[in-house]
This record gives C-alpha cells, sequence and structure tokens, in this order.
C-alpha cells in the first residue's frame, strides 16, 4: 500500500527529420530563449530540482524539462523534451520524448505528430495510433508554452487538447484567479495565479507566471484534498533576448 500511495504521489512527474515540417513555411514569432533552474518542495522541505529551458532548433525551438526528485526511500527522475513549430500564434508540436527513471520501472515514451500527413505516432517504432487527427493537440509540456502565448494576446480562460504519453486526448481548463507578489528564492516578483478548471475532482493545480519575464512559469503548486504533494519554485534564470527561430535577433 505504501509503494501504491508514494508512486501516486510523485505520478505529477512521470509534471526526427521525417516528421518535421520545414520552418521556413511557418510564421514563427519571437520567443524568449530561457534556462530556469527550480527547487522543488514538500511540506516546505527541499526534496529536489528540476529545470525548463527553452532553445532555438533549425526547425524550430525546443521546450525542455528535467526533475531530480527523492523523498524517503522513492526517487524519480525524468526528462522530457517537446519539439515544435509556431503557425499563426499556434504551438504545433512535432516531437514529444519522455525518460522516467527511478524507484519503479523505467519508462520511455515518445509521441511524433506530422501536420502534413496527419498522422500521430507513439513509441520508438512510431507506430500510427489509430485516432483522428486533431490541429490543436498539444502535448504534456507544449501546452505551458501556448498558454504564455495566450496571455500575451490578452485571454484570461484557457483550453487545450492535450495528448497523453500514450497518445491519448483530455481537454484541460484553465483560467486566471488572481494577480499576486510572491517571495521566491529567486526574489520577489509579480504574477498571475492560474487554476487548472477541473469538475468534480479532488485535485488541486495551481501556475504562477511572471509577466515580466515573458510569462515564465515561475512556481507550481499540486494538491490532493487541499493536502500539498509538492510546491515547485523558481531559483535561477538565464533568460536570453527575444530570436527568430532562424537564430536572428
Amino acid at each position: 500500500m505504501m509503494m501504491k500511495t508514494n508512486r501516486r504521489l510523485w505520478a505529477p512527474f512521470i509534471v526526427l527529420a521525417t516528421l518535421f515540417c520545414s520552418a521556413a513555411r511557418a510564421e514563427i514569432p519571437p520567443l524568449s530563449s530561457f534556462n530556469a533552474d527550480y527547487v522543488v518542495y514538500r511540506a516546505g522541505k527541499k526534496h529536489g530540482e528540476a529545470n525548463r529551458y527553452l532553445k532555438v532548433t533549425e526547425q524550430g525551438y525546443q521546450l525542455g524539462y528535467s526533475s531530480d526528485i527523492s523523498w524517503m526511500i522513492f526517487s524519480d527522475k525524468r526528462q522530457e523534451v517537446s519539439d515544435f513549430i509556431v503557425n499563426n500564434g499556434k504551438i504545433q508540436p512535432l516531437r514529444y520524448v519522455l525518460n522516467r527513471s527511478g524507484s519503479g520501472p523505467n519508462r520511455y515514451y515518445e509521441l511524433n505528430l506530422n501536420p502534413d500527413t496527419k498522422v500521430l505516432t507513439e513509441g520508438k517504432s512510431r507506430k500510427p495510433k489509430a485516432v483522428e487527427w486533431q490541429d490543436d493537440w498539444q502535448d504534456q509540456i507544449s501546452y505551458q508554452l501556448q498558454l504564455a502565448l495566450d496571455l500575451k494576446a490578452g485571454k484570461t480562460e484557457f483550453s487545450y487538447n492535450v495528448l497523453n504519453r500514450n497518445g491519448n486526448s483530455k481537454l484541460y481548463h484553465y483560467k486566471v484567479v488572481a494577480e499576486e507578489k510572491l517571495p521566491l528564492p529567486y526574489g520577489n516578483i509579480n504574477t498571475l495565479r492560474i487554476a487548472r478548471i477541473e469538475a468534480n475532482s479532488d485535485k488541486q493545480i495551481y501556475a504562477w507566471v511572471a509577466p515580466e519575464l515573458d510569462y515564465l512559469l515561475v512556481r507550481l503548486w499540486r494538491g490532493e484534498d487541499n493536502v500539498e504533494q509538492f510546491d515547485v519554485q523558481l531559483h535561477k534564470l538565464d533568460l536570453t533576448p527575444q530570436v527568430q527561430a532562424n537564430g536572428s535577433p
């Protein structure tokens, strides 16, 4: 029972050539590359570290997330990568990969999305998934950047059609609920607090983004029955000037 409970506790961390479209035909607005380090807390105690980055690639952009967390005898290490382009202010994910190791079995998941052939494949074998193509699909981390773009456009409520690691989709709903000044390891910063809206759920998820840092995610809090499961807070940030996907300023 203890093993099952704690696997559930850390479940949020479980939070290319031919398939890439030509970046030349994509209208890519400037995005700020960044490298951000976070501290992972639970009940006020540090239990690990995390990192998020965004960089320009030859095809478009790459968003990455990694974490290294330990709690009692349990450990969890994971890396997530999303390669994507941007068309008309909309992020189009092309490839998503998750590697997980630590307590329990190691896991590897991969999704490849081809908007030209409208085919979604899964796994290293790139087996086509028998689902109807959806132009608005996001992967497990790309939707975070879509939310930032939507905030810049003045939106305060959001819905995203997010693929899980197995290629099944679910609608995520979010809403801006407050403006707050947060004391973080990084320093005091003005933020927008965003809540995930999920009917009939005992889970609570809040994210804080900083408009002055190009709507960067600076804190993520998750609870269940209002009991904290984890609290991820920005510690260090390297925010580079805005660049186009071809590397030009």
